[in-house]
Order: structure tokens, then C-alpha cells, then sequence
């Protein structure tokens, strides 16, 4: 998924480390204005790191802090500097309930009351190794191991559930499903709220809060931005679109689709069908249906495995002369530069069999993503796994 990319490579480009960070989640009043503040620390070779971030609930835009003891702690907002400046400083010292103290603006002798109520803390094993108080906040994800829903994040949480709106539900036999919009900014995004196996529910709804947290985290980040070219605004993350093009007791296939822009040379322009498999949770691993892979003794993630033969055989019966071909594009898509892209192809499950689509490719090809080809579920005999049974039973 692209929105987990970024993550993806800052957590791994460190070593695996133990680390433990402490997270404390405040909330209360910067002189009359809601704020919800959150300190990290972390102890290494004897000497705290402290760090953290705070935003105001009206708009909810992050503002780092840096710890520089005492109970001091530095504001930097986000800049596109090296070094961001300092625009204000918390004193804080701890009370029975949490922290009160004062904020004061840079350059001002003016101090504004502060007084927060801990709400929340956890003490979570850091997926990079801690060394400097910028460490504390490498990623948003710091606390988190990749596979933790940022439902388990209480700071991140509260900024991104802080007033929902929830649509009515749709039904489809035993399962259904409501879009849920946050109220300030339009994004939205779907979540089930039927489902015969509530385990099954939950990770699956996890899988789909990525999806909206990314694009409400995208509108709020570019909300708190000035500088024009799209920043100031929610950058097209509200004007995105989800639609359930395919849904049974076991899978849901999603269509999203939008144009997103904060800035940069081209807008974020993106196409792409998610099938979650309602029986597991998650994104549907196509190869626990489909014999994709070969995949040998001792395999483990990160490994490179070989197609199989009867993959192959497949690829090579998808061109435009296909019977199966269902793509409504100009000729230039199917010429050598999308070929030459290597972005391949993506699966999908749909009413008539499995659906091939291209997603992901760059800004000059945007036009092209879509739907090629729909490979009937009949032509597919040779590729079924044991385990489709379970996900198709009429097969």
C-alpha cells in the first residue's frame, strides 16, 4: 500500500533495537485553548531523552517539542530549514493529576497558564535504536511496530477520531459497512460494523483505518502548512473516493480513487482496488488462493520467490487480443513506455472472476491505471489453491 512506504523504509533503514520508549498522553487548556500534548522519553547510557508534540483540537496541526530538562520544553513547528526556530517554551513540573505550568512565546515576557490531566501512558519497545531526542520522533510509527494499529497510539488516536461523523449503514447479507467522515475536514473513509466473526471485524476495520488516518493525517499536515500551492488547504484528501465494487461473507474489493496536492512539481493522482479478506483480516494475500509463488523450505519475508508455472502461463495470455481484455484506455497505454514502467499488474476478485488492473504508475501515465483485464473464475482452474474453497465455495 503507498501510504505505508514511506513508514516502511525510515523503520527498517535502522536496526532492530529494544529500546524502550515511554509515551505519556496529556489533555487540557494553553490558557483558554484546548490542547492535547504528548511527551516521549526514552533513558540510554544513563541520561533521559525527552521529546514530544501538542496541537491545538480546533485545528489539530503538530507542533514538535524538545526536552532540555528541567521541565523545559521547546516548540519548533515544522519548516523547511535544517533548524526549525524556537517560537515558544513550556515550563512544566508535575502535579497529583499531571502537568501545570506556563507557555511562553519567544521573545515574550508574557506567561500563559498551562494545566493538563495525564490521560493516557505506555512504555512500548522502539522499532529504531534511540540516541539523540530527534530519534524520539523519527517516524510517526516510533512506537510502534508496523503491524500495530494506530488505534493502539492514544496521542494519534485522539487526533484522528476527534469528531467523527458515521453514515448509514449498507447491508449486504450477513456483513455491512458505513462510511465514517471526520467532521472538520470531509476525509472519509469506510469501516465494517457487521461481520459473523468479530475477530475477523476488528483486524479488518484496523486494515482500514490505515486508509483513512493516512488521508486525514495528509489533510490535517497540509492544513497546518503555508507557503500556497495547495498548502493552507486539505490538499484533495477530502475529494477522494471509496467505492465497494465487490463484496461477499469473505471478501470486500474497494475501489479508491484521487487526486491529492500540498505542494511538489505534480499532484498525487492515484487508482487502485484493495480486496481485504474478510476471513483473516486484513489485505488478502492472493497467493493463499492462487498458486502465484513457488515458495521453498525456509522461506521467510524479504525473500525473493519464483513464479509458478501456472502464473506464467497466465501473464502471457494477457494482451489487448485477449478475450479477456476489458480496458477502455488510449493505445498509448498499451505501447512500450507503461510496459517498460515495470509496475505490473494488480489483483482483484469482482462478480465475473479476477480482475487485473494497473495501479501505481507515475504522474505522465496516471491516465492509464485502471482495469484491463477480467479473467472468468472458470479459466482459473489451474491456478486455485486448496485453500479457495474456504473464500469461494461453489468452486
Amino acid at each position: 500500500m503507498r501510504r505505508l512506504i514511506a513508514v516502511l523504509l525510515t523503520v527498517y533503514a535502522f536496526p532492530a533495537a529494544a529500546d524502550t520508549v515511554t509515551q505519556t498522553v496529556y489533555e487540557g487548556t494553553l490558557g483558554k485553548s484546548p490542547i492535547v500534548l504528548e511527551v516521549r522519553s526514552a533513558t540510554v547510557g544513563g541520561k533521559t531523552l525527552t521529546g514530544g508534540r501538542y496541537y491545538y483540537t480546533k485545528y489539530r496541526g503538530l507542533i514538535p517539542l524538545e526536552g532540555r530538562g528541567n521541565g523545559l520544553m521547546d516548540e519548533r513547528p515544522y519548516c523547511e530549514d535544517p533548524q526549525c526556530p524556537v517560537t515558544g517554551t513550556f515550563s512544566l513540573k508535575a502535579s497529583a493529576t499531571g502537568l501545570t505550568g506556563t507557555w511562553t512565546a519567544k521573545g515574550k515576557s508574557a506567561a500563559v497558564p498551562v494545566t493538563l490531566k495525564k490521560v493516557a501512558a505506555r512504555n512500548v519497545a522502539s522499532t529504531i535504536a534511540i540516541r539523540t531526542v530527534e530519534d524520539l520522533s523519527v517516524v510517526d510509527t516510533v512506537l510502534e511496530s508496523p503491524d500495530v494499529p494506530v488505534g493502539d497510539d492514544p496521542f494519534r488516536s485522539r487526533r484522528l477520531n476527534q469528531d467523527n461523523v458515521y453514515g448509514p449503514e449498507t447491508v449486504v447479507g450477513p456483513i455491512a459497512y458505513r462510511t465514517v467522515t471526520d467532521k472538520a475536514t470531509g476525509v472519509h473513509y469506510l469501516s465494517l460494523t457487521r461481520h459473523p466473526d468479530a475477530a475477523a471485524m476488528k483486524k479488518v476495520n484496523a486494515t482500514l483505518d490505515i486508509e483513512r488516518y493516512f488521508r486525514l493525517e495528509g489533510a490535517l499536515d497540509c492544513l497546518s502548512m503555508k507557503g500556497g500551492n495547495g498548502q493552507g488547504t486539505t490538499g484533495g484528501y477530502d475529494e477522494t473516493t471509496e467505492k465497494v465494487v465487490y463484496l461477499t461473507p469473505t471478501l470486500m474489493a474497494v475501489e479508491d480513487a484521487g487526486s491529492t496536492y500540498c505542494g511538489g512539481a505534480h499532484p498525487n493522482n492515484y487508482w487502485v482496488i484493495h480486496t481485504y479478506d474478510l476471513r483473516q483480516g486484513g489485505e488478502l494475500d492472493f497467493d493463499r488462493v492462487l498458486k502465484l509463488f513457488n515458495t521453498p523450505a525456509g522461506w521467510k519475508d524479504g525473500d525473493e520467490r519464483s513464479e509458478t508455472a501456472e502464473y506464467k502461463a497466465l501473464q502471457a495470455k494477457l494482451n489487448p487480443k485477449s478475450p479477456w481484455f476489458a480496458a477502455d484506455v488510449d493505445r498509448e497505454c498499451l505501447g512500450e513506455d507503461v510496459e517498460s514502467y515495470g509496475g505490473g499488474y494488480s489483483f482483484s476478485f469482482g462478480a465475473k472472476g479476477l480482475v487485473v488492473s494497473r495501479t501505481d504508475l507515475p504522474h505522465a501515465l496516471g491516465a492509464c491505471m485502471g482495469v484491463y483485464y477480467v479473467v472468468p473464475y472458470a479459466e482459473l482452474k489451474s491456478l486455485w489453491r486448496p485453500e479457495a474453497k474456504a473464500y469461494f465455495p461453489n468452486l
